[in-house]
């Protein structure tokens, strides 16, 4: 990128063994951290292609880049960070609400602005994360104090989760195979008489005739065993005919999406697609 045209943004420039390195000092002083109440006068970025990545303060680092294609020398840079800054803030607002919501404390780190959250149930312990654009993810798993770790990045979207309990049964889906267990731990707010479940089999032979209102909460569980590997799949009713879909095996994840129920294949259907394996070779775990 065109060192004149940096500057012309009011950046200061420098470059460090080829590291192209920038600072913006901003002037207008509305930019402030809300925990700390500290006002905070610089950013600054290292310079990839045409893209300026944030590299401090705290406050900042993670943040979206900012795209140079679509500035030009009359743009005000300051009003992007600022609208960066805000962005953020907007999104700890809303997803510390949705936790909130769930039962989940959220907590927020006061120089990075970084909001997580920390679930337990049974031999798990899960540590959250938000990214600066409000998804979450997995940062750390442990079971009985030990770390597990999966090959695929555990992203969710919080909002899909009607309940602690079902953000707690997801969790558990994609890290049960990795720590060697074959059951969801039962929660510890329900008596253990009332945590059993139930076969669709047995619920179709009470209630067949009968129909399933259209806000009614659904969710669905299954294992399957395929060679010498068991995986698991969940699915929970989003509305009317949507639903998420989760499969996750030995290696943690290995499809999760939303689907409509009438394009649904089946769940061996779907496994046999998923991993390659003939229908008749997968078997359902009573």
């Amino acid at each position: 990128m065109d060192r004149a045209f940096l500057e012309g943004l009011g950046l200061k420039v420098a470059d460090t063994d080829g590291v192209v390195e920038a600072e913006l000092e901003l002037a207008s002083g509305l930019a402030l951290n809300p925990l700390t109440r500290q006002v905070i006068s610089s950013v600054s970025f290292t310079v990839m292609g045409d893209r300026l990545l944030y590299v401090g303060p705290p406050e900042f680092v993670g943040a979206q880049p900012i795209n140079l294609a679509f500035l030009t020398g009359t743009s005000r840079l300051e009003d992007l960070v600022m609208q960066t800054l805000n962005d953020h803030l907007y999104q700890l607002e809303r997803r510390s609400n949705e936790l909130s919501a769930l039962g989940i404390s959220a907590k927020v780190d006061p120089a990075t602005l970084q909001l997580g959250a920390e679930l337990e149930r049974g031999p798990f312990r899960f540590t959250l994360g938000s990214s600066r654009v409000g998804q979450f993810r997995v940062v750390r798993c442990l079971h009985d104090g030990q770390e597990l770790t999966i090959g695929a990045p555990t992203v969710f979207e919080l909002s899909e989760f009607r309940d602690r309990a079902a953000l707690e049964d997801f969790l558990y889906a994609m890290f049960g195979d990795v720590a060697g267990s074959s059951a969801p731990p039962p929660r510890e707010d329900v008596p253990a008489e009332l945590d059993v479940s139930i076969s669709l089999k047995a619920l179709f032979e009470a209630f067949g005739d009968a129909m399933v209102p259209p806000r009614s909460v659904m969710e669905f569980f299954c294992e399957l065993k395929v060679g010498e590997d068991t995986v698991r799949f969940a699915a929970a009713r989003l509305q009317g005919r949507t639903f998420r879909g989760l499969l996750a095996g030995p290696k943690g994840k290995i499809w999760a999406e939303r689907f409509e129920l009438d394009e649904f294949p089946g769940i061996r259907a779907l496994v046999s697609e998923l991993m390659g394996v003939p229908i008749e070779q997968i078997e359902v775990v009573e």
